[in-house]
């Protein structure tokens, strides 16, 4: 809950996740560039769907009916999750872009209490609207260096053991609260100006943990952004040094709760990428700091034109979620991880559902 200081090859079916989704796009020269005014060939994205993902001929023909369509997917390394889902919205990728380009509205999914986006420098008023969780209070109260069950860096544990008065429940809150707002204001003006290097180390379990080591590692499983999109891929490596045309850039806090879990607090950086006359638009999100459960997250949704779309407007709306797990109970009574892969798919199933609604002018 508490922010602070700086600090494989991927298997053959996970390793070509999005790739082909993004080759019907490009050229097949090898990194080759989004090509203007480049259409999807007859055929896919289903012959993608199904040699690559897994997908059914029932399932394929689901989520050309508009449904929601996910699958978990394998990964080698245990401690990752990869989940992915798709649907159509039978809207025109300008207007969907247009959409997906307003945060405040694109942000609220089910399950989040609040959210914000950071101004620029980053303030303590940005995070006003939180509300620390009675857990994590009383999580903190007992936290030590290598020993806590709120996730967040040595140097913040030692300020809330010798700052904060406990036998004062209330002021204690509010001194809890008024530390995580400074402390996520001030990491949020230190990546801006360091990108992923300035990135939280974990000090909460023994063994340390570098969300800057965890971004790397998931960037390098996501080949299909350097292989075709290198400038995209380029941009996000290198943030803040260099810029890219058709980008988008916003960094904002969340408060999730997730259904027999610990209520999430993270930080997250949100790039909307759309390449002008393309067939396709990108939205990546890093995730800078979460409370509970993750060293890191990385997740892509690809906005793809639908070629058999009703009146030719439509795209199919695909995510690919990669997570990675922070020493996690996977067996027996404890099989923490088992439940919080569960609730991930589950969330990202009615999150699918808000954003088909949503991007359609339904409500949702």
């Amino acid at each position: 809950m508490v922010i602070g200081s700086p600090s494989v090859k991927p298997s053959r079916r996970t390793a070509s996740l999005v790739a082909l989704l993004l080759l019907i796009a490009v050229t097949e020269t090898p990194r080759a560039q989004v090509q203007a005014g480049a259409r999807v060939p007859d055929g896919e994205p289903a012959r993608f769907l199904q040699q690559f993902i897994g997908l059914t001929a029932a399932q394929i023909e689901e989520a050309r009916a508009g449904k929601v369509v996910s699958k978990v997917l394998e990964t080698k390394e245990k401690d990752e999750v990869a989940l992915f889902g798709i649907v159509t919205v039978d809207v025109a990728r300008e207007n969907v872009i247009q959409r997906v380009r307003d945060l405040p509205n694109y942000l609220r999914t089910p399950g989040r209490a609040a959210f914000g986006l950071f101004s620029t420098p980053a303030t303590a008023a940005d995070v006003a609207a939180f509300v620390a969780e009675q857990s994590d209070l009383d999580a903190i109260k007992n936290c030590k260096p290598g020993d806590c069950d709120v996730k967040m860096p040595t140097p913040n544990i030692e300020q809330f053991r010798s700052s904060i008065d406990w036998s004062v429940p209330a002021a204690a809150r509010t001194k809890v609260e008024t530390l995580v707002r400074e402390r996520s204001a001030a990491y949020v003006n230190r990546y801006r100006s360091g990108g992923t290097a300035a990135m939280v180390e974990y000090g909460d379990q023994k063994n340390a943990g570098r969300a800057s080591d965890v971004f790397a590692s998931l960037l390098a499983q996501s080949p299909y952004l350097f292989h075709y999109m290198p400038t995209f891929h380029e941009y996000l490596k290198a943030y803040p040094n260099g810029s890219l045309p058709g980008v988008t850039d916003a960094i904002y806090w969340a408060s999730d709760k997730l259904p027999s879990l610990r209520p999430l607090l993270t930080l997250n950086h949100v790039s909307v990428y759309a390449p002008p006359n393309s067939a396709l638009a990108l939205v990546t999100t890093k995730q800078l700091y979460a409370s509970h459960y993750f060293l890191g997250a990385f997740t892509l949704a690809t906005v793809l034109d639908r070629p058999d779309a009703p009146g030719g407007k439509g795209v199919y709306y695909m995510v690919v979620q990669r997570m990675r797990f922070d020493n996690l109970p996977s067996g027996g009574l404890l099989n923490i991880r088992g439940r919080v892969i569960g609730k991930m798919h589950d969330m990202l199933r009615a999150d699918l559902t808000q954003r088909k609604n949503w991007l359609e002018g339904r409500g949702g």
